[in-house]
């Protein structure tokens, strides 16, 4: 790949890192708003999981998997933290 290519790449990456980091200011209103519990639990997992899209889009730019890993991780325990509280409000735990 020539640098003008790579260059495209990393703007196209950077608008996608804006863009989820909007939608997760927007999932903050629903965590503040919710009208029940488990409308802000699953907000605050959408928001988990798309700072860890914003992580592993941030090492695709950088060329470092260190992000992509830290991405991939944080993404793994949000959805481990809204089993757990999900099975806490169904009374199973």
């Amino acid at each position: 790949m020539n640098i003008e290519t790579i260059e495209v790449i990393q703007n196209d990456f950077l608008i996608a890192a804006i863009v989820l980091g909007v939608l997760a200011l927007v999932l903050l209103f629903r965590i503040v708003k919710g009208p029940h519990i488990i409308d802000r639990v699953l907000a605050a997992d959408c928001i988990e999981v798309t700072s860890g899209f914003i992580m592993v889009i941030f090492g695709c730019v950088m060329n470092d998997s260190l992000y992509v890993d830290l991405g991939l991780v944080l993404a793994l325990l949000g959805f481990i933290g809204t089993v757990l509280i999900s099975k806490y409000l169904e009374g199973k735990l």
